[in-house]
This record gives C-alpha cells, sequence and structure tokens, in this order.
C-alpha cells in the first residue's frame, strides 16, 4: 500500500487528515508533492504546479522517487500534520523493518528544533493511532518522548538532537522546521548542515527516505544549499518543493497573510511566501568564533593586581535568563574570566544577591549593564554594596563592537557551548534606512552573548581616569601604589614574590 492509498483510506490515515465534512480536497496538492516524493504516478493535469513548486518537468521526475526531500513552505500549510503522517506511514506501512538484523531496533525519529514543535508532533502522531482503525492497538508502549509500536519499531520524538539515535538503523528520518536548527537555545547541534551529515549513515541499511520540512529562513545552511543546488535543475538529487501557505493549504484565511505583509513584509515572505529571508545575515561564522576560545578553559580564578571589569544582563526572571561576565585586559587582549547564566524562573533578588558574592571575589565594585530594569537593578546592586552604571551602547552596538575584537583575535572567550552557540546564532537584519539591527533569531536567547560583547566593551576601550566609572588598564600612580600594597600583603603573608 503506497502513502497516498494509506491517506484516502478511511480505516487507515483519512480520519486524521479529513476536513469538518469528511473530505480531503484541501490536501491535494500535498498528495502530489507526495506522489513525486515516492515516485508515484502524477496526473499530467498537476504539471503546471510541479513546475511552480520544483522548477522541474513533470515528465523528467525520477520513476523511483527521492530518498532526500526538503518542503519548504510557509506557516499554516500543513506542514507538521503531514509530516507525523510521513512519520507513521514509515514505521507501520512500509516493512522495512524486516530489512534489519536480528536484535536490531527499527526506528524512525522525528528531529524538531525545539520542545514546543516537539511537543506539537508527537500530539499529532497520538492522534493519527487514536483515530486509524488499523492501527488503534499499534502502540505497546508510550514514553515521554517515543512510541513503540507492535511491530517492534520505535517512533522517537527529538528535540534539537540527533545523538540517541546513533547506534541505531533508520528506517526513516522526518526533520521538523530543519532551517531553524542550531538557532534555539534548545538546539544541541550547530546547523541543519551538521544534523544532516549525523543523520545520513543510520539511513543506508534500509535506503530510507530523509524528509525535511521547513518554513524558509535566512539565506544559509543546509536548506538553502538544497535549494540552490537541486531547485529548477531536473537532474536534481534532492526533491526540493517550494511554495507559498495558501498553495498548499487553500483554506488559509488571505487577509491573515495580507496583514503580516502590512506589519512586517520581509517576515511574511518567509512566513507565509515561502521565500528565503534577504534581510538577514549571519552575524560572525561560528569557525571564526571558536577560533578565539581557549580549549578547555571553563573559567579563571581571581587574581591580585588584575583590574575586572563586569557586565550583567539582569531580566524579570520569568522567561528570560540573567547573566554576569567578568573580563579583564591582558596585552592588550580581552580575556573572559567568568561567565554565569541565571536560568528562568528565577527570583531577580536573589540572582543579584549571588551575583554579588561573586564579583566581590574578584574584587569588583562597579557593574555595567543594559537599560532593560536599570532602574531596579541600579538599586538592587546599590543594596548590595556596587555602584550600577547604564551601558553607553545598547546591544546592536555592543555586538558590533565585538566583531573586530573576535576577527582580530583581540579576545578569549570561555569554552562554554552555550555562549558560543549564542554568538554564532546572532543575526543582523537590514531595517529601513540601512540601518542593521544585531539580535537573536526569533524564539533564541542572547543572554550569555550580550554580557560577553558589553564585557569586552568595558574592558578594551580606553576610559580616562576622571570622571569616568573605568579607567584604562595602564598603571597610573594610584595603580602603582595599590599593587606595592597589594604585594606587600603577599610577602607578609609568606607568598613567594614570583607568584605576583
Amino acid at each position: 500500500m503506497n502513502i497516498i492509498q494509506s491517506i484516502t483510506d478511511k480505516n487507515l490515515f483519512h480520519p486524521f487528515l479529513e476536513d469538518g465534512n469528511g473530505k480531503l480536497n484541501t490536501w491535494y496538492h500535498w498528495f502530489v508533492a507526495l506522489q513525486v516524493l515516492y515516485g508515484l504516478k502524477v496526473s499530467p493535469k498537476y504539471a503546471e504546479l510541479i513546475k511552480t513548486c520544483t522548477g522541474r518537468d513533470i515528465d523528467k521526475l525520477p520513476k523511483e522517487g527521492f530518498n532526500t526531500a526538503l518542503f519548504l513552505t510557509g506557516r499554516r500549510s500543513g506542514k507538521s500534520r503531514i509530516a507525523s503522517v510521513i512519520a507513521a506511514y514509515e514505521a507501520c506501512l512500509t516493512g522495512k523493518e524486516k530489512l534489519l538484523a536480528k536484535g536490531e531496533t527499527p526506528l524512525v525519529p522525528v528531529i524538531s528544533p525545539s520542545r514546543r514543535q516537539s511537543f506539537i508532533v508527537k500530539n499529532y502522531l497520538r492522534s493519527i493511532f487514536q483515530q486509524t482503525t488499523l492501527l488503534q492497538n499499534e502502540i505497546v508502549q508510550e514514553e515521554k518522548s517515543s512510541f513503540l509500536l507492535s511491530d517492534g519499531v520505535l517512533i522517537e520524538i527529538l528535540t534539537g538532537d540527533w545523538r540517541s539515535v546513533r547506534g541505531y538503523t533508520l528506517l526513516a528520518c522526518v526533520v521538523d522546521e530543519l532551517a531553524f536548527f542550531g538557532l534555539d537555545s534548545e538546539s544541541k547541534v550547530r546547523s541543519d548542515t551538521e544534523l544532516i551529515r549525523a543523520l545520513k549513515p543510520s539511513l543506508a541499511t534500509t535506503k530510507g527516505k530523509m524528509v525535511c520540512i521547513s518554513s524558509p529562513y535566512a539565506e544559509r545552511g543546509q536548506c538553502y544549499r538544497w535549494y540552490k543546488q537541486n531547485f529548477g535543475r531536473d537532474e536534481g538529487k534532492v526533491l526540493v518543493w517550494n511554495s507559498p501557505s495558501r498553495v498548499m493549504n487553500p483554506t488559509l484565511p488571505q487577509e491573515i497573510v495580507d496583514e503580516a505583509m502590512t506589519e512586517d513584509l520581509q517576515a511574511a515572505k518567509s512566513e507565509y511566501g515561502g521565500q528565503f529571508r534577504q534581510d538577514i545575515i549571519i552575524w560572525l561564522p561560528r569557525e571564526v568564533i571558536e577560533a578565539v576560545v581557549k580549549k578547555g578553559r571553563r573559567e579563571l580564578l581571581p587574581r591580585f593586581g588584575i583590574q575586572y571589569r563586569a557586565f550583567v544582563d539582569v531580566s524579570g526572571g520569568r522567561s528570560d535568563s540573567s547573566a554576569l561576565c567578568i573580563s579583564h585586559l591582558e596585552d592588550k587582549k580581552v580575556v573572559i574570566d567568568f561567565l554565569k547564566e541565571h536560568k528562568a524562573p528565577h527570583s531577580p533578588y536573589k540572582v543579584i544577591e549571588m551575583m554579588g558574592e561573586t564579583l566581590r571575589k574578584f574584587g569588583v565594585r562597579r557593574v555595567v549593564g543594559d537599560n532593560y530594569s536599570a532602574e531596579f537593578a541600579a538599586s538592587a546592586f546599590k543594596s548590595q554594596g556596587f555602584h550600577y552604571e547604564k551601558s553607553k551602547l545598547n546591544k546592536s552596538g555592543l555586538y558590533l563592537e565585538l566583531i573586530p575584537a573576535i576577527c582580530s583575535n583581540a579576545i578569549e572567550l570561555l569554552d562554554d557551548e552555550t555562549s558560543i552557540r549564542q554568538l554564532a546564532a546572532l543575526e543582523r537584519r537590514t531595517r529601513s534606512g540601512g540601518h542593521d539591527v544585531i539580535d537573536h533569531p526569533a524564539g533564541g536567547h542572547d543572554d550569555l552573548s550580550n554580557v560577553i560583547a558589553g564585557a569586552s566593551f568595558i574592558c578594551g576601550k580606553k576610559r580616562k581616569q576622571a570622571g569616568s566609572l573605568f579607567r584604562h588598564n595602564s598603571d597610573s600612580d594610584a595603580d602603582k601604589e595599590l599593587k606595592h600594597i597589594r604585594r606587600a600583603r603577599l610577602v607578609l603573608a609568606g607568598m613567594p614574590r614570583a607568584n605576583f
């Protein structure tokens, strides 16, 4: 039984996809896409649709279908529901589990970039089995992120990771919202490219399909590479189906799309028009960032004779993290000594108290932070005996200042994967008038990257001694006198001079 037959069968997937009238009319364009994917016969009347959505000639489509496919469609197009149907079909009706050796566990992973998306897909899969007469008793065990079926196949819903599928033979793999991997803080992969490379070897035994479904996003990564290499090329090995939301879901009201276009044209073209965003570019490539990471260095202990700077990002504690970064200048290079994230939910008062304990260890009495909750932060830090100053630059300005520091190897970052991931996910967006804004992607976070940029700026910039919060790291008379006092104390404590 092929996938179209299983969808149109009222004892299989028909109840899951049918509308209020028991019809499947709104899914017909998806049926054409699936026919192309699985090498099924397509009516000539859909030649124009195929040409528009793939750039291919209907008469030159491979008869065996495609092993790899990328469906680039907009929001509300039904792509997550189709992804769930494909996963259920591959797990139950293809018979590929028979190709495995005895003792092997056949696996069909459905991988999403965020917990929310994974939760949606899992609910769809549960609904498929509950509403499918012939498959109602197929689930023999349900766990938090998986379904074990009676034929021994395991359907696993993963969030931003592939590591748990290593060692398994995959019958097929479905990746939801591929373009957004590496952007969300929950993602454990650096990019969509890394994810695809890691999954492919596990499909070799069964020659299983890799089906990726996503809204387009920035012109980068595996999604964009597949699009450029295969769209409009009859000889392309990857099926790229690119279409606006309303082509795949004609029930989507046009006024919703029009309203989105009015509010943010570039975003709406991506979310509903199926177009890659041309106003977004990466801030810095990950490999450039990793070049200034000191491998294995998680933290540096406070040292005598060092003038430390501190930058904080304090949130309300409900949904965003708070963060602290401490740095110093050494041989004209900014060195990140300490980095700490306080995840939400938390009490901002308690977090500032904990930050205060760390600041005292480094001999820091003054901190700089962003303008968010600046008055509250100033008051809370004052109660702990610290002076708080608003940053002279906003977040975008701090990130712009960090670029030359990284590119010229004038900074040493800690080996902290979360902060590296946040820095690598930063996006540079062009606004009207040519003004650039640097920020985290939608749904992402940049608390650690923000304090790193801030700590680098306040540490690396020269400050006038008079009337300024911070002084440049050159030795003024007062600095020299302070160092002499500290050295004298060390000698009195019996510490060898070499230690300072």
